[in-house]
């Protein structure tokens, strides 16, 4: 084998490596998110049980484990906050009792959603590869780096980028399935893995099968059988809350699912151009409109080209078609009844894959044409390999800028919207939600609070005094510092997340209401955090 043959089968090893250690490094940056607390103990529970499973295994109990009760605290343990299935965290869990012991506990927990992402770009730098060449599959697997909604999630541990990581990886697995019954194995198991982590896996199948019934009708037998047989026990098999009782249970896990917004605790409120709604309220355009604007807008351009290009790529056009469906089913399926669609992006997440795909098909196409035009170009055609310092200069241009949002809005990239709305300037004018997910507490603005509050003081922080009650029970905050929902404070510290500012602010009387805040957190020059000091 030659020393060119063994770098190219390196490239997706280092790309991963690449992926991996980017994320890894940046975890700490973030403020945990909204979910995370219930996550991490619950992913504490899972791997405490498993661990204690094994054990009572060894000792010829195994029904010590397995009894309801003990699998219901340790796989039920609060299904309003947990609601999803257990496989992300599982992940989250096994690193976090492998790292935990060398690192901060928070990064432990969130190597198992930058494995996810590594998983993620590693495939989609092999699809495109093998559909185009080795620049377009590089360049594809950098978009996902350079979404900057995709790069955030990457550090959370929570399901939204597992689900998408899974979703898109399922997608190439029946793709492969149909030319190789081993992965229509790895297929079922895939898909499988996707049941495991959120509801909306169980979707998936469908712009599947419509697309391999129109392009490949007598080729997807074995992929649907490992769907139908192997998925559900790959699925049951790592939720032991559905050992017992499974039919009912799956039955009420759907039905609990297919109702979120029809239920009032579970359909929460959307903030969209300085008005309140809920999904069903939204109107039709909100997940095309939040799409188009919260992703670079270099790439949603090349994502048309690739999508106009369809017609003319006669070798890929089969599943280029194949991740259009994609696009179009993911934010249909959000408009469906039942389904919801708060905070931003976050429901869409999964979308965003298949549009770096489509991106890089756009990519190749324009790189082509320029290629092809420039060689008949009389100064250029004498230029020696002219075809790779062209794709490398426009692989370049077409990536600075992306990256440079990425530098620039980190560590708020959920924070991020392209200049389609003027950038996040332009979409706070304009009255859409900039900050939802509170990881804009950082360890930064922790730190502030440490030094800059008095001892004893008082906060209020409305709807975010959960994850700052939380920092506190974990060490991160004084615990002198006390933290109330009534009237009698002395700091008030705003999150601007007008989905929910806006109506806890109408049943507290502010005392804020003629102050100007004593620290403001800014980025871009919009205010993300302010600080108020009321002076009794």
């Amino acid at each position: 084998m030659t020393i060119r043959e063994n770098t190219v089968r390196a490239i997706p090893w280092i790309l991963g490596a690449a992926v991996f250690l980017l994320v890894a490094s940046t975890a700490r940056h973030y403020g945990v998110t909204w979910d995370e607390p219930a996550y991490f103990h619950a992913a504490d529970l899972h791997i405490q049980w498993t661990a204690e499973f094994w054990q009572n295994l060894l000792r010829g109990q195994p029904t010590a484990s397995l009894r309801g009760e003990v699998i219901n605290a340790a796989w039920h343990w609060d299904p309003y906050h947990v609601p999803h299935p257990p496989f992300s965290r599982i992940l989250s869990g096994l690193t976090k009792a492998i790292f935990s012991p060398v690192m901060d506990k928070f990064v432990a927990y969130r190597l198992a959603p930058a494995l996810s992402f590594t998983l993620l770009a590693t495939v989609m730098y092999l699809w495109m590869t093998a559909l185009f060449d080795r620049t377009t599959g590089i360049f594809s697997a950098l978009t996902l780096v350079l979404i900057p909604n995709l790069f955030g999630f990457a550090h959370f541990a929570v399901t939204d980028l597992p689900l998408a990581a899974m979703w898109f990886v399922t997608v190439y697995c029946f793709w492969q399935g149909l030319k190789s019954w081993k992965w229509s194995v790895v297929l079922g198991v895939a898909w499988g893995l996707a049941l495991a982590t959120k509801f909306p896996a169980f979707l998936i199948p469908v712009p599947l099968l419509l697309w391999a019934h129109i392009y490949h009708r007598r080729s997807y037998a074995n992929n649907l059988f490992t769907m139908i047989f192997l998925s559900p026990m790959v699925m049951i098999a790592l939720n032991p809350y559905w050992w017992h009782e499974t039919l009912p249970r799956l039955v009420t896990f759907l039905y609990d699912h297919v109702s979120r917004s029809y239920r009032p605790e579970t359909n929460f409120l959307i903030y969209f151009f300085h008005q309140l709604y809920y999904t069903h309220d939204l109107p039709w355009y909100y997940p095309l409109f939040m799409i188009a604007v919260t992703t670079p807008e270099i790439f949603v351009v090349l994502s048309l080209v690739g999508v106009a290009s369809i017609r003319f790529l006669r070798e890929q056009r089969a599943v280029l078609v194949l991740f259009l469906l994609n696009v179009i089913f993911i934010p249909v399926m959000g408009l469906s009844p039942g389904a919801v669609l708060h905070d931003g992006i976050r429901q869409l997440l999964s979308v965003l894959p298949f549009i770096g795909a489509l991106a890089g098909a756009g990519f190749f196409v324009v790189t082509r044409y320029i290629v092809e035009r420039g060689q008949k170009m009389l100064p250029l055609n004498r230029v020696q390999h002219l075809k790779p310092k062209l794709s490398g200069s426009l692989f370049l241009l077409t990536l600075f800028l992306p990256a440079t949002d990425l530098v620039v809005y980190h560590p708020y990239e959920l924070s991020y919207y392209n200049r389609f709305v003027g950038g996040l300037r332009g979409a706070y004018q304009r009255g859409l939600e900039i900050t939802y997910y509170m990881e804009a507490f950082t360890p930064d603005f922790l730190k502030l609070l440490n030094e800059k509050l008095p001892p004893h003081a008082t906060i209020n922080a409305t709807v975010s005094n959960v994850i700052f009650e939380y920092y506190q029970k974990e060490g991160r905050l004084r615990p002198d510092i006390k933290f109330t929902d009534g009237k009698d404070f002395n700091y008030y510290i705003r999150l601007i997340r007008f989905s929910t500012l806006i109506k806890a602010e109408e049943n507290l009387n502010l005392k804020i209401k003629n102050l100007d805040p004593d620290t403001v957190i800014y980025l871009d020059g919009v205010p993300l955090i302010s600080i108020y000091k009321v002076r009794n």
